[in-house]
């Protein structure tokens, strides 16, 4: 499967397709995530974090500390593209290193410096569709993240 489409309907689906996400990751898994201000891109990382043993709760936006590590069953990288404005900034994380010794990759605003990033596995394109519903739009770029939205297919399926 290229590509998935899951709708959540409120929080709660968020945090379920979010941990189970976290579940299915493998070490050096790399993720840009894409969509507007206030689109659910943090919201997500934040239940990708729970689905890998860390607590939610510690998981901020990296604004402007541009990236912070956190570790669980995997370590797990948040960096944030916003305000990146060079890509020295991006050269000086060292995330190739970090992702060949095991790290997961999540990377916030991920279209701004996707040039200088290492290959990102699957893109996560997030859509407000209303007040408490978002739209996330999955899109496979290897055999690994092929598996995963088609597992994560099959998990909305048994869920329905």
């Amino acid at each position: 499967m290229e590509t998935y489409i899951y709708s959540s309907h409120d929080e709660s689906q968020t945090q379920s397709l979010g941990s189970k996400l976290g579940e299915l990751l493998a070490a050096g898994f790399t993720i840009g995530l894409n969509g507007t201000l206030g689109s659910g891109k943090t919201r997500l990382v934040k239940a990708i974090a729970a689905g890998l043993k860390i607590d939610p709760e510690t998981v901020v936006s990296p604004t402007f500390t541009i990236c912070v590590p956190y570790q669980g069953r995997l370590k797990v990288l948040h960096l944030d593209a916003y305000r990146i404005k060079q890509q020295e900034e991006v050269d000086e994380l060292g995330l190739d290193e970090e992702i060949e010794d095991g790290a997961v990759l999540l990377v916030e605003w991920a279209n701004k410096i996707k040039q200088t990033l290492p290959l990102l596995e699957l893109e996560i394109e997030a859509l407000p569709a209303g007040e408490t519903t978002r739209r996330y739009s999955f899109f496979a770029h290897s055999d690994r993240a092929r598996t995963l939205i088609q597992s994560l297919h099959d998990w909305s399926i048994s869920k329905s």
